[in-house]
């Protein structure tokens, strides 16, 4: 609690733990020089993001300003205190006590809530940064229509043909390869479906079920003659 600002913000870590620490000074009647010396501690068992430290941040400073427009606020911090003073104060005592308890809650639930939200941010984001993984599902779909018209132009059953067969094994491997990776990639981001952010099975765009339908389709062998 030594320190020589009225007002810091920083951090320690120690393994997995991250521990945020804000202090600051209020006024204070009681108090020796007329300041009472407060720190809010938040301690998370996972390293996080500057981002997320820089959002905490603005939290705790919410939370010291709030007590500092409070001017009889510091009564609160004396109930260690109690039998030494007068009723009036015992009442002051007691009801700032329960100001500041309520203001450390609804820190409490503010920090849980802003970190959710900037924590799924980033998993989008990084989501995001696999586009790769829906354009190579897009030149698939461009390329499963042209082994369609290379079968549709042979009068022999096409599984005669070994240039389809070929490119029947390297699209299933690929996506085989994108299917497993993007589900890696889903279960280690941890996302949450929330708020539809992905659309139910039922709602998929119609022409990416046909798609899917066709794609499947070739890839089991189900080519059966001239029409297929």
């Amino acid at each position: 609690m030594t320190q020589q600002n009225e007002e810091e913000f920083f951090t320690h870590s120690f393994e997995n733990l991250k521990i945020i620490n804000f202090y600051f000074q209020i006024r204070s009647e009681w108090a020796r020089g007329k300041r009472e010396m407060v720190m809010i501690s938040i301690i998370i068992n996972q390293q996080i993001s500057p981002e997320i430290e820089e959002t905490m941040s603005l939290l705790c400073k919410k939370f010291s300003e709030q007590m500092q427009s409070n001017e009889d606020i510091y009564t609160g911090f004396y109930t260690y205190e109690l039998n030494k003073h007068d009723e009036v104060d015992k009442e002051r005592i007691i009801e700032n006590e329960s100001l500041i308890k309520k203001s450390v809650q609804d820190l409490y639930w503010e920090t849980v809530e802003e970190t959710r939200k900037k924590s799924e941010e980033e998993k989008i984001t990084l989501l995001l940064n696999d586009r790769y993984i829906f354009e190579s599902l897009e030149k698939m779909t461009r390329e499963l229509k042209i082994i369609s018209r290379e079968i549709s132009s042979y009068k022999d059953p096409p599984k005669a043909n070994s240039d389809i067969r070929n490119s029947i094994s390297n699209l299933n491997k690929m996506i085989d390869d994108l299917y497993e990776g993007f589900i890696e990639r889903m279960s280690s981001l941890d996302i949450e479906n929330e708020n539809g952010l992905f659309p139910p099975d039922e709602e998929m765009d119609v022409e990416i079920k046909k798609s899917k339908k066709e794609l499947l389709q070739v890839l089991k062998g189900e080519i059966r003659g001239d029409k297929d």
